[in-house]
Protein backbone atom coordinates (compact mmCIF):
# COMPACT_ATOMS: atom_id res chain seq x y z
CA UNK A 1 0.00 0.00 0.00
CA UNK A 2 1.38 3.35 -0.79
CA UNK A 3 2.89 5.27 2.25
CA UNK A 4 0.47 8.49 1.31
CA UNK A 5 -2.44 6.40 1.90
CA UNK A 6 -1.49 3.80 4.76
CA UNK A 7 -3.69 4.87 8.03
CA UNK A 8 -2.32 2.35 9.78
CA UNK A 9 0.00 4.98 12.29
CA UNK A 10 -3.79 6.25 13.03
CA UNK A 11 -5.32 3.07 13.76
CA UNK A 12 -2.57 2.69 16.36
CA UNK A 13 -2.27 5.55 17.36
CA UNK A 14 -6.46 5.84 18.53
CA UNK A 15 -6.03 2.45 19.84
CA UNK A 16 -3.17 3.87 22.31
CA UNK A 17 -5.51 5.77 23.61
CA UNK A 18 -7.72 3.78 25.41
CA UNK A 19 -5.70 4.05 28.56
CA UNK A 20 -5.97 5.01 31.86
CA UNK A 21 -4.87 8.28 32.68
CA UNK A 22 -1.25 6.24 34.09
CA UNK A 23 -0.90 5.25 30.61
CA UNK A 24 -2.21 1.36 31.82
CA UNK A 25 -4.34 -0.21 28.90
CA UNK A 26 -7.93 -0.02 30.00
CA UNK A 27 -9.90 -3.23 29.50
CA UNK A 28 -13.43 -1.58 30.22
CA UNK A 29 -11.92 1.30 26.89
CA UNK A 30 -11.44 -2.52 24.61
CA UNK A 31 -14.88 -3.74 26.01
CA UNK A 32 -16.96 -0.32 25.45
CA UNK A 33 -15.49 0.58 21.66
CA UNK A 34 -14.65 -2.60 20.39
CA UNK A 35 -17.34 -5.78 22.22
CA UNK A 36 -19.98 -3.31 22.42
CA UNK A 37 -20.50 -2.43 18.70
CA UNK A 38 -19.38 -6.32 17.98
CA UNK A 39 -22.30 -7.20 19.84
CA UNK A 40 -24.20 -5.09 18.33
CA UNK A 41 -23.73 -6.03 14.80
CA UNK A 42 -23.87 -9.89 15.81
CA UNK A 43 -27.55 -9.07 17.03
CA UNK A 44 -28.34 -7.54 14.26
CA UNK A 45 -27.06 -10.32 12.05
CA UNK A 46 -28.98 -12.98 13.90
CA UNK A 47 -32.13 -11.27 13.64
CA UNK A 48 -31.76 -10.67 9.99
CA UNK A 49 -31.63 -6.80 9.99
CA UNK A 50 -30.54 -5.59 6.81
CA UNK A 51 -30.02 -1.64 5.57
CA UNK A 52 -32.60 -0.02 3.50
CA UNK A 53 -31.58 2.65 0.85
CA UNK A 54 -33.16 5.22 3.74
CA UNK A 55 -30.64 4.14 6.34
CA UNK A 56 -28.11 3.90 4.11
CA UNK A 57 -28.63 7.47 2.78
CA UNK A 58 -28.60 8.50 6.29
CA UNK A 59 -25.80 7.32 7.41
CA UNK A 60 -23.81 8.48 4.02
CA UNK A 61 -24.98 12.18 5.45
CA UNK A 62 -24.16 11.31 8.80
CA UNK A 63 -20.02 10.46 7.81
CA UNK A 64 -19.68 13.25 5.50
CA UNK A 65 -21.07 15.80 7.94
CA UNK A 66 -19.00 14.38 10.78
CA UNK A 67 -15.86 14.07 8.35
CA UNK A 68 -16.32 18.00 8.08
CA UNK A 69 -17.00 18.92 11.07
CA UNK A 70 -13.81 16.48 12.79
CA UNK A 71 -11.74 18.40 10.31
CA UNK A 72 -12.77 21.88 11.86
CA UNK A 73 -12.04 20.35 15.59
CA UNK A 74 -8.78 19.15 14.08
CA UNK A 75 -8.23 23.07 13.22
CA UNK A 76 -8.75 23.36 16.59
CA UNK A 77 -6.57 20.99 18.27
CA UNK A 78 -3.56 22.91 16.26
CA UNK A 79 -4.30 26.13 17.31
CA UNK A 80 -4.52 24.69 21.17
CA UNK A 81 -1.40 23.05 20.66
CA UNK A 82 0.70 26.04 18.78
CA UNK A 83 -0.97 28.32 21.81
CA UNK A 84 0.48 25.45 24.24
CA UNK A 85 3.35 25.71 23.22
CA UNK A 86 3.99 29.03 24.24
CA UNK A 87 3.07 28.00 27.89
CA UNK A 88 5.66 25.45 28.35
CA UNK A 89 7.40 26.71 31.20
CA UNK A 90 4.70 28.77 33.11
CA UNK A 91 1.73 26.14 32.76
CA UNK A 92 1.78 23.11 35.61
CA UNK A 93 -0.79 21.26 33.38
CA UNK A 94 1.41 21.22 30.48
CA UNK A 95 2.45 17.72 29.94
CA UNK A 96 -1.18 17.04 30.86
CA UNK A 97 -2.51 19.14 28.24
CA UNK A 98 0.31 18.25 25.28
CA UNK A 99 -0.45 14.48 26.04
CA UNK A 100 -5.04 15.12 26.03
CA UNK A 101 -4.07 17.24 22.42
CA UNK A 102 -2.13 14.32 21.28
CA UNK A 103 -5.20 11.86 22.16
CA UNK A 104 -7.54 14.08 20.76
CA UNK A 105 -5.75 14.37 17.15
CA UNK A 106 -5.56 10.44 17.03
CA UNK A 107 -9.26 10.28 18.25
CA UNK A 108 -10.23 12.44 15.84
CA UNK A 109 -8.34 11.26 12.90
CA UNK A 110 -9.88 7.94 13.71
CA UNK A 111 -13.19 9.12 13.39
CA UNK A 112 -12.46 10.71 10.26
CA UNK A 113 -11.38 8.01 8.96
CA UNK A 114 -14.09 5.70 10.25
CA UNK A 115 -16.48 7.95 8.40
CA UNK A 116 -15.17 7.74 4.96
CA UNK A 117 -15.51 3.78 5.67
CA UNK A 118 -19.05 3.96 6.47
CA UNK A 119 -19.56 6.15 3.37
CA UNK A 120 -17.67 3.52 1.50
CA UNK A 121 -19.54 0.29 2.93
CA UNK A 122 -22.83 2.42 2.44
CA UNK A 123 -21.61 2.82 -0.93
CA UNK A 124 -21.04 -1.19 -1.11
CA UNK A 125 -24.05 -2.04 0.52
CA UNK A 126 -26.30 -0.63 -1.87
CA UNK A 127 -24.31 -1.69 -4.85
CA UNK A 128 -24.40 -5.41 -3.07
CA UNK A 129 -27.78 -5.36 -2.11
CA UNK A 130 -30.32 -8.38 -3.13
CA UNK A 131 -26.90 -9.90 -4.79
CA UNK A 132 -26.95 -13.62 -3.71
CA UNK A 133 -24.48 -15.96 -4.31
CA UNK A 134 -25.18 -19.55 -4.36
CA UNK A 135 -21.74 -21.88 -2.48
CA UNK A 136 -22.33 -25.47 -3.19
CA UNK A 137 -21.23 -28.12 -0.49
CA UNK A 138 -21.51 -31.91 -1.37
CA UNK A 139 -24.20 -31.22 -3.96
CA UNK A 140 -25.99 -28.33 -0.94
CA UNK A 141 -26.46 -25.45 -2.61
CA UNK A 142 -26.12 -22.60 0.24
CA UNK A 143 -27.17 -18.66 -0.88
CA UNK A 144 -25.16 -15.86 0.84
CA UNK A 145 -26.34 -12.43 0.88
CA UNK A 146 -23.42 -10.12 0.79
CA UNK A 147 -25.22 -6.96 1.80
CA UNK A 148 -27.26 -8.47 4.81
CA UNK A 149 -24.27 -10.53 6.39
CA UNK A 150 -21.43 -9.36 5.93
CA UNK A 151 -21.64 -5.80 4.74
CA UNK A 152 -24.82 -4.58 7.13
CA UNK A 153 -22.60 -5.94 10.45
CA UNK A 154 -19.77 -4.32 9.59
CA UNK A 155 -21.47 -0.82 9.09
CA UNK A 156 -23.40 -1.68 12.64
CA UNK A 157 -20.28 -2.17 14.16
CA UNK A 158 -18.95 1.17 12.36
CA UNK A 159 -21.94 3.36 13.26
CA UNK A 160 -21.71 2.32 16.91
CA UNK A 161 -17.94 3.13 17.52
CA UNK A 162 -17.92 6.10 15.63
CA UNK A 163 -20.98 7.38 18.32
CA UNK A 164 -18.69 6.02 21.05
CA UNK A 165 -15.30 7.83 19.23
CA UNK A 166 -17.35 11.20 19.14
CA UNK A 167 -18.55 10.41 22.70
CA UNK A 168 -14.87 10.11 23.95
CA UNK A 169 -14.31 13.39 22.11
CA UNK A 170 -16.86 16.20 22.88
CA UNK A 171 -15.83 14.36 26.38
CA UNK A 172 -11.84 15.28 26.03
CA UNK A 173 -12.57 18.59 24.59
CA UNK A 174 -14.37 19.52 26.94
CA UNK A 175 -11.81 18.71 29.43
CA UNK A 176 -9.36 20.53 27.35
CA UNK A 177 -10.90 23.69 27.64
CA UNK A 178 -12.52 23.28 31.20
CA UNK A 179 -9.02 22.61 32.50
Amino acid sequence: MSSKINVANIVLGHIATLADPSGKRSLMDYVTFFAVPSVVAAVACFVGYNLNKDVSSMLVNFGAIFTALLLSVLVLVYDQESKLSLLKDTDPLYEAKKTLLRQLYYNICFSIISSIVLVALCFAHSVLDGVVSKVEFGGYGVGLNYAKYILTPLVIFVVVNLMLTIVMIVKRMHAMLTI
